[in-house]
């Protein structure tokens, strides 16, 4: 298992949060740990977290739609659009999230990778870029962070589901 991360210039403006995995299963496997949504909210998340809401519609214009409660006990509200959708290459969707105290939320694109490494390993990789920051507490930077740390967490839950 192997994981790179940090900034980058995405267009010349904004910059964003790039973090990657490799994992050693088969791609197709992995993608369809992303697309399933009964799946994907055993691992989708920062350590800690339950998904209490995890919809996910794995087509163009598919809803996405998280509830989740941390170990602190705040439940955070996403929703989004999957953007675009290439079986097993790509998942891009935007998305919104209003923290538990009910403060301005904050969207990102986010647009994940799954690059065939060989028959048995894929690397993934997800960039996401703020769009919004809302009322996040630090701002741009700040969230950045978090969405580094958060998708590094997510890849672990990850890892543990695959074996």
């Amino acid at each position: 298992m192997n994981q790179k991360g940090g900034k980058e210039s995405m267009d010349g403006e904004r910059t964003g949060v790039k973090i990657c995995r490799d994992f050693d299963f088969p791609r197709k496997s992995v993608f369809n740990m992303f697309t399933d949504a009964k799946k994907a909210a055993k691992f989708w998340g920062p350590e800690g977290a339950v998904n209490l809401v995890f919809e996910l519609e794995p087509r163009a214009g598919g809803v996405l739609r998280i509830h989740d409660r941390n170990s602190e006990g705040i439940t955070f509200r996403t929703s989004g659009t999957i953007v675009e959708i290439v079986d097993p290459e790509l998942l891009v969707f935007r998305s919104a999230t209003t923290p538990g105290d009910g403060a301005a939320p904050w969207e990102a694109l986010q647009r994940v990778t799954f690059d065939e490494l060989g028959p048995k390993r894929t690397r993934v990789t997800a960039h996401v870029t703020i769009l919004t920051a809302g009322a996040f507490t630090g701002g741009v930077e700040s969230l950045e962070g978090g969405f580094q740390a958060g998708w590094g967490q997510t890849f672990d839950r990850l890892q543990r589901e695959l074996r």
